[in-house]
């Protein structure tokens, strides 16, 4: 028995399960590749799965890119096996050196950041749009490509909407729309009343309609709100 076990250790030496190899061939409907290990006379794997952490109910899916270094565990005869996943060397290197960090990039420029330290979440798109949220004073901030910007203090709750010159604001809730034109008008249109107020000074925007100001009432005679006093 001992004679067998010191068999397989030798050839086990000989031959480690252990493989790092570089992708050259992509089965993306079978989420399988094949893999070379040039440490072994380029010798090329036959197709073998990839590894992901659910695959029934939930289904996790990314195939390394041809030309990613992976580690791969092999049979003792190299005919079967599975690509654990891929790993940083000199030629990759990692692109964060935190350990509270959690980070995924992809190729396009989009890019995924959490701190659990900081609690600060924060995701830019290949646009240069961004999405932060800081959990430590409740602050949602989302920045646009063309310098937009809407921010949400939690704390203070207080909602901030920033635009580009020239840009526009629209607001539109049952049948009633609030405008902010791109040259700087205010426009609002409503089936019913449009209130100012909510006291006794609560006046109209519509043309015929009375308001008060003060002790004075008068008339909406034009649509530049000139008031007919009386």
């Amino acid at each position: 028995m001992n004679d067998i076990v010191e068999y397989r250790e030798r050839f086990a030496s000989l031959n480690p399960t252990f493989r790092v190899g570089i992708v050259q061939q992509q089965d993306t409907a079978r989420a399988k590749v094949r893999v070379v290990f040039p440490d072994y006379d380029e010798v090329i794997s036959w197709w073998l799965p990839v590894v992901f952490p659910k695959t029934q109910n939930d289904k996790a899916y990314w195939i390394p890119d041809i030309g990613e270094q992976v580690v791969c565990l092999m049979d003792l005869r190299d005919e079967a096996g599975a690509v654990l996943g891929a790993i940083y060397s000199d030629a990759d290197v990692p692109p964060v050196n935190s350990a509270d960090k959690f980070h995924l990039a992809f190729r396009d420029g989009t890019s995924i950041d959490y701190d659990r330290v900081a609690h600060l979440l924060d995701l830019l798109f290949q646009d240069t749009t961004q999405i932060t949220y800081n959990a430590q004073v409740h602050l949602l901030d989302l920045k646009f490509q063309d310098q937009g910007e809407i921010k949400y203090d939690g704390t203070e709750h207080i909602l901030t909407v920033s635009l580009p010159q020239g840009a526009a604001f629209n607001v539109t809730a049952n049948g009633a729309q609030m405008q902010i034109d791109s040259t700087g008008n205010v426009i609002i249109r409503a089936a019913g009343q449009v209130q100012l107020g909510t006291g006794q000074l609560a006046g109209v925007a519509r043309l015929g309609d009375r308001v008060q100001v003060g002790e004075a009432t008068g008339t909406i005679v034009t649509a530049s709100t000139d008031v007919l006093a009386g």
